[in-house]
């Protein structure tokens, strides 16, 4: 045995151990779970989400297919500790006969698990119901004797074949060649595959380089990086039709807003882009042939990606870094050029934790460190300049998912002091708020939209705060004034002030999908608030691809640019959409292709504009990162530097 499959089977064991968590922390039903995980952990609520929507999708395939041919049976290649056939059983589809493929190792243990537990070895015994073999899928000879000589499967009775993350570790010929055997061996079947795909941006990157450093490659992944390579591969291998979903698409899609809505509920969550990033890098596949048609049906396809004649960037520059973190704020100097940036979730001497710091970054890359505060070590608040007070105003964010916070700070850049008010809803302040949007309104505005509740709820209020200026070395006094609400809940979206309006654009909406419109436009008022209505701008042509965790920048000229973030519907991440807000157009960049030794994952990062340069206009982008599901958390180690 390979060196290669002692990892693989050593993937099995911490998968069930995450399984046998998402099961205890309410996500789905397997009473069966806990017979065959080795010693209860507790993975974190973005793990839970992760394999929960893998149980989802495989929960449907099994439940379309059954529904249809009762009497089947099911081949599952390399099946691990997985617990389908007792559930199956449990639910009561007694008419399907059950084959699980694995390593010999894999199958000695799981047998002996089988054993110490009585119901699983008595349903297991059931005669013809249940076989557990070793086998190598390599060898094709030797698996046909296996299946229809030793075991007496029937090719022509309606098949299930099922591959969680199993062949995608075969090289890529072994795999093609079992996926073409498959076709040609089984006259009625349905091949169900959940796997890998997008490994050439800054979350594929990290997922491919996670499963090199344990050696195992996804060695077919380079070769069918998409949806479209991947549904080809199997029409063009004796698969008569072919559908696929990344999962993204699979939630949203496929099951209903109760359920998943009952799921949201289960534990506090705020790892929005690690979640959506697993989703849109993970399909669920489903080939066909004979009398048996695919579980997952077409798609409903919607006009998103292909209306836009998107080009690449002038130029991308990637420059060594120490700022590693991510959900913290930032804003311009006005003076030198510089960033000031406060807090988020990095990089620490003891390990990753919330940051406490403010640090002012130049052009070139130097920092200089301001000051630590105790109080600065939050995450998604938003920090502006009040010029005419020289203090930077600190707003909201969050401790912990369950804690928000609704405070202000004043940092005096003269003094490196800060001075901290308090204020409750009840007295005419905001509801404590994270991941809201934010924007100066000249000279002593701040206006202050939507984002995440106390409560984990999505807010719609809107407001202005002024800072009111006060005598030297006294704090500054706010004022808190209604904005008119947005027409729906966004969090993790941007705010920018242009010609007296207020831009909003993109967020996550409460079905946590990106969210439409893409801009929102509201007259500031001007002290009236008959003036302030959001409008959606009358787009001359597509308008930009829907995202989250991103910046938005206003040019001298009149332009929005959008840089990075998320997008749950788009087949890559979103790159720069540079807008014309006079015309209302729109034109994208894309991102270039990443480097595995320096991925770059612009989510909740910095950015600002350097309008200075003759041959373009220059953006520098600071931090961001993103907990990348079971691959480890990832920090941005360079700036960007990009020229469109």
């Amino acid at each position: 045995m390979s060196s290669s499959d002692v990892q693989v089977q050593g993937s099995n064991d911490w998968s069930i151990a995450s399984k046998l968590s998402t099961v205890t922390a309410g996500y789905y039903k397997d009473s069966f779970i806990s017979c065959f995980a080795q010693k209860p952990v507790k993975r974190s609520s973005l793990i839970h989400r992760g394999y929960y929507v893998r149980a989802k999708a495989m929960h449907y395939i099994f439940e379309k297919f059954l529904s249809q041919y009762a009497k089947s049976q099911i081949i599952s290649f390399g099946a691990g500790f997985d617990t389908s056939f007792f559930v199956l059983r449990q639910q009561g589809y007694t008419q399907c006969q059950y084959v699980e493929i694995d390593f010999p190792d894999v199958v000695a243990k799981k047998w002996q698990l089988i054993k110490n537990h009585p119901y699983c070895a008595e349903l297991a015994a059931e005669e013809n119901a249940y076989h557990l073999v070793a086998a190598d899928l390599r060898n094709l000879p030797s698996l046909t004797k296996l299946l229809f000589e030793k075991l007496s499967l029937n090719p022509l009775l309606p098949s299930l074949l099922i591959s969680e993350c199993a062949i995608t570790y075969m090289d890529e010929t072994s795999s093609s060649k079992l996926i073409e055997w498959c076709a040609g061996t089984f006259s009625n079947v349905v091949f169900a595959v959940y796997e890998q795909i997008r490994p050439s941006d800054g979350f594929g990157r990290v997922m491919q380089q996670h499963f090199i450093q344990l050696s195992i490659p996804l060695l077919s992944l380079p070769i069918y990086p998409n949806q479209e390579c991947q549904r080809n591969r199997y029409l063009q291998r004796g698969w008569s039709s072919c559908e696929t979903y990344d999962i993204n698409e699979f939630v949203h899609q496929l099951v209903s807003s109760d359920e998943l809505n009952r799921m949201r509920q289960l534990e506090t969550f705020d790892e929005y882009e690690g979640f959506n990033e697993k989703c849109s890098h993970y399909v669920i596949l489903t080939a066909a042939k004979g009398i048996c048609t695919t579980p997952l049906p077409p798609k409903n396809q919607e006009i998103k990606d292909n209306l836009f004649a998107t080009t690449n960037l002038i130029s991308w520059q990637l420059k060594e870094s120490s700022i590693q973190r991510y959900g913290q704020a930032g804003c311009p100097s006005l003076v030198d050029g510089s960033m000031w940036i406060v807090g988020g979730f990095g990089a620490r001497p003891q390990g990753h934790g919330r940051l406490d710091d403010l640090i002012r970054v130049y052009r070139d890359g130097t920092i200089e460190s301001q000051l630590k505060n105790k109080r600065l070590a939050r995450m998604y608040h938003s920090l502006h300049l009040i010029e005419p007070i020289s203090r930077l105003v600190i707003y909201g964010g969050r401790t912990h998912p369950a804690m928000a916070l609704g405070d202000v700070g004043f940092i005096d850049i003269k003094n490196n002091e800060t001075e901290w008010l308090e204020g409750q809803p009840e007295n005419g302040w905001p509801e404590p708020r994270w991941r809201h949007a934010s924007s100066i309104i000249p000279p002593c505005g701040i206006f202050v939209g939507g984002g995440c509740g106390r409560q984990n709820n999505l807010l719609t209020d809107c407001w202005v705060m002024q800072v009111l200026p006060v005598s030297k070395g006294e704090t500054p006094f706010v004022k808190w004034e209604p904005f008119v609400s947005l027409p729906s809940g966004r969090h993790s979206a941007t705010a920018s002030f242009w010609q007296n309006l207020i831009v909003i654009s993109g967020g996550l909406d409460k079905s946590e999908m990106a969210s439409r419109p893409q801009l929102l436009v509201s007259n500031t008022g001007s002290g009236s608030s008959s003036q302030q209505e959001w409008i959606e701008p009358d787009w001359h042509g597509p308008s930009p691809i829907a995202r989250y965790s991103h910046q938005a920048l206003v040019t001298a000229d009149s332009r929005l640019i959008l840089v990075g973030g998320i997008s749950t519907c788009h087949t890559s991440s979103p790159g720069v959409c540079v807008i014309d807000l006079l015309k209302w157009t729109c034109v994208e960049y894309n991102l270039p292709i990443q480097d595995i030794k320096q991925p770059v994952m612009l989510a909740s990062f910095n950015a600002q504009l350097d309008e200075g340069e003759k041959d373009g206009t220059k953006i520098l982008c600071w931090g961001g990162g993103s907990p990348c599901f079971s691959f480890g958390t990832h920090l941005n180690k360079v700036f960007v530097e990009l020229k469109i």
